[in-house]
């Protein structure tokens, strides 16, 4: 009897993983969110359109997935805004696929309704095969596009899943691939100004200043198929 008494304690007491799309009682307790209940699109939105367009998105088996040719291609964007973060999640890219996580958005652009963000994006592609990615390392997986290269082992593979983290506190960026720092960055710093003075876009100088910190998560439709799930945000004091 006190074997299986002694038993049953130590199975109350285990700290089990996290089922998809959930959050453990620790991560709860440490101020994380979920921002994708598994099911739905709940807690995202994608256009100003009084008649909302189906987005070109779709959620299967626990999965929030982009679907090219079907539906309007639109930035997912969360309803909610964020200053400081860290925003974890999981992703993973059919061969030659493009597409990135963008945050601290500065402004927007419109184009028959569609929300544009002009923001930061942590880059998500096949590094194999994308010919984007192969242009430059400031294009590959887990980079700050365009502005910061990521730092890692070699290149990320096309179908299977990675886990990513962001981390966006005051001026510092943190991009995380596969529990790997890739990006550790201190905007106000002449390093920074040089690493973004490679960049040839008009909106560098104004990102990296980082006037406005309050801003969605947006999600991007841009080349094949790429997967989410188990994407989750805690506000960083």
């Amino acid at each position: 009897m006190r074997i299986v008494t002694l038993f049953v304690f130590l199975i109350a007491h285990v700290s089990l993983p996290a089922k998809q799309n959930e959050l453990t009682r620790e991560e709860v307790k440490s101020g994380w969110r979920l921002l994708f209940d598994g099911r739905s699109l709940e807690g995202w939105m994608w256009s100003r359109d009084p008649e909302v367009p189906q987005p070109s998105w779709a959620v299967r088996d626990g999965v929030l997935m982009t679907t090219p040719g079907t539906g309007k291609e639109v930035y997912l964007l969360t309803k909610d805004s964020f200053t400081d973060f860290e925003f974890a999640f999981e992703w993973r890219a059919e061969a030659r696929a493009n597409s990135g996580v963008k945050y601290r958005i500065q402004m927007y652009g419109e184009s028959t309704r569609r929300i544009e963000p002009v923001g930061f994006e942590y880059q998500i592609t096949d590094d194999d095969a994308n010919p984007d990615a192969l242009s430059t390392p400031r294009h590959t997986a887990g980079a700050l596009y365009d502005y910061v290269e990521p730092h890692k082992a070699g290149p990320a593979h096309a179908k299977i899943w990675h886990r990513a983290r962001i981390v966006a506190r005051g001026l510092h960026i943190e991009h995380w691939l596969d529990d790997v720092k890739v990006i550790d960055v201190d905007l106000d710093t002449e390093e920074a100004a040089a690493s973004f003075g490679q960049s040839k876009r008009q909106s560098a100088s104004m990102l990296r200043r980082q006037e406005k910190r309050e801003s969605p998560i947006a999600l991007q439709i841009h080349d094949g198929v790429v997967e989410f799930r188990n994407l989750k945000l805690r506000p960083l004091k």
